[in-house]
């Protein structure tokens, strides 16, 4: 008789100092393995105390050495090993506890870039942001080592969940937040909604993808469709600097 085969849990590399010390102060015990070069060795001391004390690897590695290891040149001088967390699902019990808290939500909608997803989550936990809601969508990116690298230690602060659709789930949402979806044709927000004052419910904003925004579907459910102005000199923000400042406008002045 064979032996079961046992799935091989997927493994992320963690990037970069602030990526990697923020890991370790706040959830030590998710790392596996250590690999850094010896510049940054040098101050890694302390992680390397209590990688030694619960018997896990770390190791000094030519920069050459490390940058297969993390599979990139962009490894910052260490590389922490972690397994990959699960994205978890949106439950009533779940959406309950945000309405009760009136916790800031972001909503992506088929954000497709890696490196984006990274600066959203720099940008949601900077403002406060603790729950991301993504679809379960083939376009739609999801926490990887590219954008653990780029939240330079945000994903240490920030919750992904899944939904099975956005404009379904929207439609439950909304009868606790007021939506808020960007869009080139949405109307400038006024002074007293930029606060969040006025606002009959409180906010969650939806981002869109890269290249075709907003569903339309999802759009038409949305209670407001906002467009951020500028000079009118290019058409619109990158997707991670609409996030940064809708989320300065209605979670940053709180």
């Amino acid at each position: 008789m064979k032996s079961p085969i046992i799935a091989k849990t997927k493994e992320l590399n963690v990037c970069g100092w602030q990526a990697v010390s923020t890991l370790f102060a706040r959830h030590p015990g998710e790392i596996k393995r250590l690999f850094f070069d010896p510049a940054t060795g040098k101050r890694a001391g302390e992680l390397c105390s209590y990688l030694a004390t619960h018997k896990k690897v770390y190791r000094q590695v030519p920069p050459a050495e490390l940058e297969k290891v993390a599979g990139t040149v962009h490894h910052g001088g260490i590389v922490a090993v972690i397994n990959d967390r699960p994205v978890r699902r949106v439950t009533r019990e779940v959406l309950a506890d945000w309405a009760a808290a009136k916790a800031p939500l972001l909503l992506l909608d088929r954000v497709s870039n890696a490196n984006n997803l990274g600066a959203i989550v720099r940008t949601a936990a900077f403002f406060g942001v603790k729950a991301i809601v993504v679809p379960d969508h083939p376009a739609q990116a999801l926490p990887g080592d590219a954008a653990y690298r780029v939240a330079e230690g945000g994903m240490e602060f920030v919750d992904f969940y899944r939904v099975t659709a956005l404009a379904e789930f929207c439609a439950e949402l909304k009868r606790h937040y007021f939506l808020i979806g960007t869009s080139l044709t949405g109307k400038q927000l006024s002074p007293t909604e930029a606060k969040a004052r006025g606002l009959p419910r409180p906010p969650a904003i939806i981002l869109g993808n890269e290249e075709k925004g907003i569903a339309p579907g999802l759009a038409a459910g949305c209670d407001r469709l906002v467009k951020i102005p500028g000079a009118d000199t290019v058409e619109s923000l990158n997707v991670s600097a609409a996030a940064a400042v809708l989320c300065w406008e209605f979670f940053g002045q709180r």
